[in-house]
């Protein structure tokens, strides 16, 4: 086994070392942290904005530090709201998000949040998609620059648009895809190989994220 695998090993079983409620002791968040630093100058692709193809995947969140430390530790599964994940597009529902995914595409310079979402009691489902495209400058060759411009739910099939306003206690007729006035974000991708990605968010977030087979959920892949 080598180095980085070995550290790769380690990070995903500290990431997995969880407490019941899916947050981290000091001690485990500090060797999060710690991994994640050993293997940032070890990232086969240093230069992101020459590897745009092999950056580009459908990848499944892992880990997901939003913020600085007071605020880390929040589990991917976790109760959550509409406006909290849809930018304050959508009102103030409380949902319950189960996975959080984001899809790279190069062709149309997709950059896209797909959550699943279902309501508190998990008896409905949706998926909950934040559209975005992203720029890399020459000059900071990790930096996706990113542009979030519209926010959708999308029901399951076989559920209709209208019965998923009402499981979800949403206005009847409502539109289920919304603009967004384009937040400027960025997240630098610090590490990344055929199987996992790690990105330092603009906003403090630290996030490792595995790479998905399949062909993608808000764009294809195949």
């Amino acid at each position: 086994m080598s180095d980085v695998d070995g550290l790769k090993q380690d990070l995903r079983a500290a990431i997995d070392a969880c407490q019941s409620d899916g947050t981290y002791d000091d001690a485990t968040f500090d060797r999060i942290h710690a991994l994640i630093g050993e293997l940032v100058p070890l990232t086969p692709v240093p230069r992101p904005l020459d590897r745009q193809d092999f950056v580009a995947s459908p990848w499944a969140s892992h880990f997901a530090q939003f913020g600085p430390r007071h605020t880390a530790g929040k589990p991917i599964r976790h109760v959550s709201s509409l406006k909290l994940q849809s930018f304050n597009t959508f009102g103030d529902v409380p949902v319950k998000v189960h996975e959080i995914d984001q899809e790279i595409r190069v062709e149309g310079r997709h950059y896209n949040n797909v959550t699943e979402i279902t309501t508190p009691d998990e008896a409905h489902s949706a998926r909950l998609i934040v559209w975005g495209r992203y720029d890399i400058a020459q000059d900071q060759p990790q930096r996706y620059s990113v542009e979030f411009y519209a926010v959708e739910i999308v029901p399951p099939e076989g559920v209709s648009a209208e019965d998923l306003r009402e499981q979800f206690g949403l206005e009847p007729g409502s539109d289920l895809r919304r603009e967004l006035k384009p937040p400027k974000l960025h997240s630098d991708v610090v590490y990344c190989d055929e199987d996992m990605r790690i990105n330092f968010g603009s906003m403090g977030g630290v996030y490792v994220m595995n790479r998905r087979a399949g062909p993608g959920k808000s764009v294809s892949f195949s």
